[in-house]
């Protein structure tokens, strides 16, 4: 292997390659004008040569710039230098999702990637961008131990992307390894229809499945299976697969991995809010709770013995301050 120093792109040094995929090489580089890492990505040149392509590309682009999100990986900057455009992205250094949950996560830990990756997408879908290939492989987990969502409104382009067109058409001529996608996708993605924030709401729900219960719900033997259970939308109830998973989390993925979509939740922030109310439910049941949760339901009944206690508390000062002035005027 030659150990030649890779050419610059416009003001990025090439510092090392970090992999492929459909739509170019991924290089970690250095941004020599504010000097920062940064993971870029070049375009397959075909791209540049063709105008409808280019024209696509550059729209997604500048619709993945528009998001800025602590649990999304940052576009930074996209553009063209010699002929070969370019997109670069925050610098994510940690590990995918699926190395994460190697087996099933506690379900207060799933529960928090989970609300992450949902506040995250319903904060896209706020600017209109969809992100279609949600799946481990396309969300890291830093050091830190937060969730970051990659290539947010790129899926006509990304490798996922392309598996998930090809299965509405012929599922069976993929390979196995299409199966790790087909997984993740929607029924509506499956059956090749029109697809919005609900379907990112649907793999949101698969995606939270599996980090509490360590398995996919649909994953079959062959692509083709995998399809049919997506389509199908056939599971247990988390609860049932893993005791620990607390119960109130049924109906939510219920809902999410319906594949009725006017049963599903209409939105990523409504799935989030229901997420956030049994993490709170869980952390009231364990005693973990640091501190008390904005989504518990506000009592409004009177509390007479308080008020009795507030109204003692107020006539006590009331003479203490009557006497003070009474000192003070003699």
């Amino acid at each position: 292997m030659s150990d030649a120093p890779l050419t610059p792109v416009a003001h990025y040094n090439l510092l090392e390659p970090l992999g492929s995929g459909a739509l170019g090489a991924l290089y970690r580089a250095r941004d020599t004008k504010v000097g920062r890492t940064v993971a870029l990505r070049l375009a397959d040149p075909e791209i540049g040569k063709n105008p409808a392509l280019l024209a696509r590309f550059l729209e997604d682009a500048r619709a993945s710039a528009t998001l800025s999100h602590p649990n999304i990986a940052t576009l930074w900057d996209y553009g063209e230098a010699d002929g070969r455009y370019y997109l670069a992205y925050e610098f994510v250094a940690g590990h995918s999702l699926r190395e994460e949950a190697r087996g099933a996560l506690h379900p207060r830990r799933a529960l928090d990637l989970a609300i992450q990756i949902a506040d995250a997408v319903a904060d896209a879908h706020a600017h209109s961008v969809l992100h279609g290939d949600l799946r481990p492989e396309t969300i890291f987990v830093t050091g830190k131990g937060s969730a970051k969502i990659l290539d947010f409104g790129m899926a006509y382009w990304t490798s996922g992307g392309v598996v998930r067109a090809d299965a509405t058409n012929a599922p069976d001529r993929l390979s196995t390894d299409a199966i790790k996608v087909l997984a993740y996708m929607s029924p509506e993605q499956a059956l090749g229809g029109a697809v919005d924030g609900r379907t990112d709401v649907f793999s949101i729900g698969t995606l939270v499945y599996e980090l509490v219960t360590g398995r996919n719900p649909f994953e079959g033997t062959t692509p083709g299976d995998t399809v049919v259970n997506v389509i199908q939308a056939r599971f247990v109830p988390p609860s049932e697969v893993n005791p620990n998973v607390p119960k109130e989390l049924d109906p939510v993925l219920a809902r999410a991995l319906t594949p009725d979509l006017d049963n599903r939740q209409q939105s990523a922030a409504a799935l989030a809010a229901e997420l956030r109310s049994v993490a709170a439910m869980l952390d009231v049941r364990t005693g973990d709770a640091a501190e008390p949760s904005v989504l518990l339901p506000i009592d409004d009944t009177p509390d007479r013995k308080a008020n009795g206690l507030l109204i003692a508390f107020l006539l006590v000062a009331a003479a203490a301050a009557a006497f003070v002035w009474w000192l003070l005027s003699k």
